[in-house]
């Protein structure tokens, strides 16, 4: 799976669980169980590059090939 795919499966997933958080606080439920995985989703999704720091890879990498072909 590709970052860019995985970052927005991520992001729809922590928006569908933000839905539900929003709406057990509302009710005055408890969301505990929703918040633990709010917080795993949101620390998978900083691990993730971003697409200018992929780029900057990519750029570096093809430039140092250059000089070792």
């Amino acid at each position: 799976m590709s970052s860019q795919t995985l970052h927005k499966t991520i992001s729809c997933e922590l928006q569908k669980l933000n839905d539900l958080i929003d709406m057990k606080i509302i009710k005055g439920l408890s969301y505990e169980k929703e918040a633990r995985r709010h917080k795993f989703l949101r620390s998978r999704l900083s691990e993730l590059p971003t697409r200018a720091q992929s780029h900057w890879f990519l750029k570096t990498f093809s430039t140092v090939s250059s000089f070792i072909l």
